[in-house]
């Protein structure tokens, strides 16, 4: 949080900034796991360890044959391990993603970074 004092020792109320020098924040990164069973632990899919920094995404999640099952522009992603079309209950297993990330880039311009790997839903 970031606080301004002014030259009479004011304070300005807390900011929700929580990273102000893009080279200073921590990478937007994805698990590789998660556990959408209800017991409120682990039971979204989420970035870590925190994404101020970042603009936007682009995120598709596809299972085994390729179909795609979710897909969201919200940085905090949450999926809840359900297909985004049927809204049921997607199987264990595993499951692929491309996350198209867009932050702040050393010049202070947005700049896209692509990730891309595999989820591990456990029940």
């Amino acid at each position: 949080m970031v606080i301004s004092v002014n030259d009479k020792g004011i304070e300005s109320a807390k900011s929700n900034i929580v990273c102000a020098d893009p080279n200073g924040c921590p990478k937007y990164r994805l698990p590789n796991a998660f556990t959408p069973n209800g017991d409120e632990h682990n039971d979204k899919f989420r970035p870590y360890p925190g994404y101020s920094s970042v603009e936007k995404i682009n995120i598709r999640i596809f299972n085994r044959w390729g179909e795609l099952i979710f897909t969201t522009t919200d940085p905090a992603i949450n999926w809840d391990g359900k297909s985004k079309g049927t809204k049921q209950d997607c199987a264990e297993g595993v499951y692929f993603y491309t996350c198209e990330v867009f932050e702040p880039g050393t010049s202070g311009k947005i700049e896209k970074r692509t990730l891309k790997g595999a989820i591990h839903l456990l029940r």
